[in-house]
Formats: C-alpha cells, structure tokens, sequence
C-alpha cells in the first residue's frame, strides 16, 4: 500500500507531467523556416511541429546556433496563416514559398 509520502511525491510529479504537457501545446502548430542563405532560390519552407526537419521550432541539428543557416518562426495555428505572415513580413520577397510533406 502507498505511504502518504509515497502519493505527495505522484501528485508532484504528476504536476510536472502536466505542466510539460501545456507548454508542449503551446509548441503545437506550424512553422515556417526562413533560409536566409538561399533566400533567392528557396526562402521559405512551411512545416508542422511534428516534423523531424521542425522538431517543434528548433531543427534538426542538435547544436546549431539559430540563424546561422536560417531560422525558425512560429509556430502559426495554420498553414494559411502563417503564409499570410510571410506575406505580410517579408513581402516582396525572390524566392518561394513551399511545404513540407509534414504539412499535407
């Protein structure tokens, strides 16, 4: 049988559990990768955080100073938004505006 110990120390993991859980959902949407590097021939990239490529915003290179290839912004609730932000921010703009398979 559990100690009273015992339940206080699962109720406050428990508490971590969900407030792990909430900021996770926060994370949850679409971002949009800005290659400043190959801004001319591909821009933009659009992705879900679920992606391997996103990793909830924060790529796939362990490491990787943000920026120095391009960076990531979001997340946006939809990938109509967040091509209208693009629009809104980085217009007029050389290069295109593409999707992931994570998105589709």
């Amino acid at each position: 049988m559990a100690t009273k110990e015992n339940l206080k120390n699962l109720e406050k993991s428990l508490d971590s559990i969900i407030l792990g859980v909430e900021i996770l959902k926060k994370g949850i949407g679409y971002y949009v990768y800005y290659n400043k590097p190959n801004e001319n021939t591909k821009a933009f990239k659009i992705h879900h955080s679920s992606c391997g490529n996103c990793a909830w915003g924060t790529g796939k290179i362990p490491g990787a100073s943000p920026g120095l290839n391009g960076v990531w912004i979001g997340p946006f609730n939809s990938v109509a938004q967040a091509t209208s932000f693009i629009n809104e921010n980085f217009s007029p703009f050389p290069g295109q505006i593409d999707e992931c398979n994570c998105t589709k």
